[in-house]
């Protein structure tokens, strides 16, 4: 395609390298393009907290967040949260998973707090996509911690992965998705990246035709099948790069900036 005029760039094996860091050259071309008019917007299934200082970094203001629940502006430190689980959908889901998974570990994230049971906790050390500087809200019963509604329920299992997980949820009114294959991720059934930018495309007054996006995993095919040009990861699922226009380097390769500084 030609130059866009809106990118959406996904955060965890896209953007960042496998240190979790942008790089210096994906950054500059992002600046670039920022600096010749285009929109550049991040979106993530990370929560605000594991996505602000990325999006300051870059000098944006806003963030797709908790895969498109949330639209997050970075400079104010606020949230504006579109779709959440009710309480009692949210705890038929933790139920399915507990009675059909024992051992699973679960967590979740909601506008008052994130709380993860005490397996979860554990575990989350020594998983890339639950490292957190920050400190639960809650460590225990997650169930007991469910009061009002939820933006997202995530779990993880030592000996099944997040397709296998996702089978007792079968014909639940959710969206169940994964940005890391070890990682479930539960929310409300409206919310996928998709709609998410969309929305903020709409709002910017950019045609889908004009509209790239970014993505390596399950949780970025809508995004990326919906979009003018989809760029898939060298690492990214075969799913992922079978939705996509075009696959291009690895994250740790400059994969991002290759098609990036072609667009300069």
């Amino acid at each position: 395609m030609n130059r866009p005029e809106l990118i959406a760039l996904d955060l965890d094996g896209t953007l960042l390298d496998s240190g979790r860091q942008i790089p210096e050259r994906a950054a500059r071309a992002l600046g670039a393009l920022r600096d010749a008019g285009v929109h550049v917007v991040l979106a993530t299934g990370r929560p605000p907290r594991m996505t602000r200082d990325f999006v300051l970094e870059l000098g944006l203001d806003h963030a797709l967040v908790f895969n498109g629940a949330s639209r997050y502006h970075a400079p104010g430190d606020t949230s504006l949260h579109h779709h959440e689980l009710d309480r009692e959908a949210a705890l038929e889901i933790i139920a399915r998973l507990r009675n059909a998974m024992p051992g699973i570990g679960i967590g979740m994230e909601t506008a008052y707090g994130w709380f993860l049971d005490e397996v979860l906790d554990a575990r989350r050390r020594n998983h890339p996509m639950l490292v957190d500087a920050s400190s639960p809200d809650g460590v225990g019963d997650v169930e007991g911690f469910v009061r009002e509604g939820v933006i997202k329920i995530f779990a993880r299992h030592g000996e099944h992965d997040a397709p296998a997980m996702a089978t007792p949820l079968d014909g639940i009114e959710a969206y169940i998705t994964w940005s890391h294959l070890q990682l479930l991720e539960v929310m409300h059934p409206a919310v996928n990246k998709r709609d998410a930018l969309e929305r903020y495309a709409a709002e910017h007054g950019v045609a889908r035709e004009a509209v790239a996006a970014f993505g390596d995993q399950q949780n970025d095919i809508e995004m990326l099948t919906w979009v003018g040009h989809g760029v898939a990861m060298a690492n990214a699922s075969e799913a992922t790069q079978a939705a996509a226009d075009e696959v291009t380097a690895s994250n740790d390769e400059h994969g991002v900036a290759l098609v990036l500084e072609r667009w300069l």
